[in-house]
């Protein structure tokens, strides 16, 4: 077989669905963001007492944490590995291989490492990109392996919670000693107040702090184990992918339906109990160990439950509604890096600095309109470019040459 000239995917071969979904988990990731920058995350006891509507906090933690914390980023993790199956069909078709997926890999990485540097210690781009070299060693696995694997590594965290918190062995202990030591070095003492910090550090001594912030970040990582976690939902998107489950919904009606129904029915609960653990257990090891283990099952669970229940909907014909934030999806990278340069100018000393102003009921009322107002500039720059700004550098860099921007004519009212 001969191969074409690489080229990215073009907008007829968009899959909407995807889209759509990703632009609603690009919704819930924001929310679960916007606790951490609005000061909720990190600030003391009487910083959030003072906080505007801090009487709120408690209800909306609950609703945060049952509803969308780990949630959305498990959505996203499993849209790229269905994306991630896309991709590997493509290029099968043409004739190549795997190295133009590992070098768009390395460019997510470069952006991931731009963004923990130079940000947002939170940044998951890296992450992706690391997980997703690893996914390449899956895609010639069976599909009973790959489910097989997707639960294994799903279990594994479980087994990694009772070790930190049983038999008092913690891997990520001397990671965080060692970000604060790294704090120290650079004449940051965030034993006092980190909200007062951040609130009053300008961005160049945020900066400065920005590698003692990404050790913090790699001790949560290591804590959580969440490298586990993104490739167990990569793997559960693959699978997916292969399937083609999304592009005819109709004809995998009966598994979608009971993977909503045990998803919604089994996860909600367990995710309630969960978040109210989550906000009571404090320093019992028995507590953590026991809401972690729920943190576990759950997510996936409401996660895959969200996924199935949108794609039943989507193809009842309700569209309308479920397709607004599609422009945001097609434009993810662009929008989520936004995201964080938006909420670090608000919220920090980079700008305004807002954190710890707002209770975090503020949370759902922000996030949303932030959001809706990248949904209305996603739409006019995609009538009239091909991709986002961030996307058109990810594909120029990933081809090596600079590909085609503007449309050649501009499409007026499309999504």
């Amino acid at each position: 077989m001969t191969s074409s000239a690489a080229t990215p995917v073009g907008t007829n071969e968009r899959h909407n669905i995807l889209d759509a979904l990703r632009g609603w988990a690009l919704l819930g990731v924001l929310t679960a963001n916007m606790t951490t920058f609005i000061g909720f995350g990190y600030a003391s006891d009487p910083e959030r007492d003072a906080a505007l509507a801090s009487r709120f906090d408690d209800l909306a933690e609950l609703l945060i944490e049952w509803l969308v914390v780990g949630k959305f980023y498990s959505l996203f993790s499993l849209l790229f590995g269905i994306g991630f199956a896309l991709q590997l069909d493509r290029l099968q078709r043409r004739g190549e291989g795997a190295a133009r997926f590992a070098r768009r890999l390395l460019v997510l990485f470069l952006f991931g490492l731009a963004h923990l540097f130079l940000l947002w210690m939170g940044d998951i781009l890296a992450l992706y990109a690391l997980m997703g070299f690893a996914l390449l060693l899956f895609r010639q696995a069976s599909d009973r392996a790959l489910l097989r694997w997707a639960v294994f590594l799903w279990l594994v965290p479980i087994g990694w919670s009772a070790m930190i918190h049983h038999a008092g062995i913690d891997p990520a202990g001397p990671i965080y000693e060692l970000a604060m030591r790294e704090f120290a070095a650079r004449g940051v003492d965030l034993s006092i107040s980190p909200a007062a910090w951040l609130n009053d550090a300008d961005y160049l001594e945020q900066l400065n702090a920005n590698p003692a912030a990404v050790l913090l970040r790699i001790g949560d990582l290591t804590y959580q184990l969440r490298p586990a976690k993104v490739l167990a939902m990569f793997l559960l998107g693959l699978w997916i992918g292969r399937r083609s489950l999304f592009a005819d919904p109709s004809a995998h009606r009966p598994l979608l339906l009971r993977v909503a129904k045990t998803g919604m029915g089994v996860g909600l609960p367990l995710a309630l109990v969960r978040a109210i653990l989550h906000m009571n257990a404090g320093d019992s090891h028995p507590l953590r160990f026991a809401e972690e283990t729920l943190y576990c099952i759950s997510t996936p669970l409401l996660a895959l439950g969200y996924a199935a229940a949108f794609t039943l909907l989507w193809s009842r014909g309700r569209r309308a509604i479920l397709s607004w934030p599609d422009p945001a999806g097609r434009m993810a990278l662009t929008n989520y890096l936004a995201q964080s340069l938006v909420q670090s100018l608000v919220f920090t000393g980079m700008g305004f600095a807002l954190a710890t102003r707002f209770g975090l009921v503020f949370v759902l009322l922000f996030a949303p309109a932030l959001f809706a107002a990248q949904v209305v500039l996603s739409r006019w720059w995609l009538a009239r470019f091909r991709f986002g700004p961030c996307e058109w550098l990810w594909r120029s860099a990933t081809y090596g040459r600079a590909q085609p921007m503007r449309l050649a004519r501009p499409v007026v009212g499309t999504a």
